[in-house]
């Protein structure tokens, strides 16, 4: 008789460690990278405290999981970030490239910068936006992306991208936001190109390079606002 009640106890199946379990749940759930970092955890978690409870296998596929997933997230983050570092870079190179070539008189470079759009402007215009730069701040040096701004009072069309943007010159470094458009090259490549700029000067006075542009908040509330009804007669 005790030979029959051991056979029983022996065949009956041990219970499953709940943090294997939830282990293996949170490794299997690949989408957020928060649990593919705990699934880990958790297995080896309940690896040392199974104490006779089944899901030893739970908790080992748990960590291959979660390792090789938290790794594949890892090199999508480092893939984004470089990403987004050389956009940021790229937009301060774009518009310092175009402001200087406004500054040599090379206005076929300054309209190379700019998007379609904007190329139709004269060389009338591009000379008298770069000697208003040059009467207010003096020689051009370059244009950095403005970390600290937070604020964008630009509204974008579709394909458009706000950047604000600090103008470093002779005498002094200027706020600014810029339009950009992003222009897809095939692949990840892509060429950006200035819609329009917006010079931040309490003192003396905004700068809006071309007039008329999206830039120009004046020109865009006339354009959204709504035709006036004509009297019923």
């Amino acid at each position: 008789m005790n030979m029959i009640e051991e056979s029983i106890v022996e065949t009956q199946p041990q219970e499953r460690s709940w943090l294997a379990t939830a282990a293996l749940v949170c490794s299997l759930i690949i989408c957020c990278p928060i649990t593919t970092i705990i699934g880990p955890i958790l297995g080896l978690i309940s690896l040392f405290t199974l104490k006779g409870r089944s899901g030893k296998g739970f908790a080992l596929t748990a960590i291959i999981v979660g390792l090789i997933s938290t790794v594949i997230w890892i090199a999508i983050g480092v893939f984004a970030e470089g990403m987004a570092t050389r956009f940021l870079e790229r937009t301060g190179e774009v518009t310092s490239t175009t402001i200087q070539a406004g500054y040599d008189g090379d206005y076929v470079s300054f309209r190379h910068g700019l998007t379609r759009s904007s190329t139709d402007v004269s060389d009338e215009e591009i000379a008298s936006f770069i000697e208003e730069l040059q009467r207010r701040y003096g020689t051009f040096d370059s244009a950095n992306m403005n970390l600290k701004a937070q604020d964008q009072s630009l509204k974008p069309a579709p394909g458009e991208v706000p950047i604000p943007i600090i103008f470093v010159f002779e005498t002094t470094d200027v706020s600014a936001e810029v339009l950009f458009e992003v222009i897809p090259k095939g692949g990840l490549e892509y060429e950006l190109k200035l819609g329009c700029i917006h010079i931040i000067d309490a003192q003396n006075g905004n700068l809006i390079f071309p007039k008329d542009s999206n830039c120009d908040s004046t020109w865009q509330d006339t354009l959204g606002s709504p035709p006036e009804s004509e009297p019923v007669s």
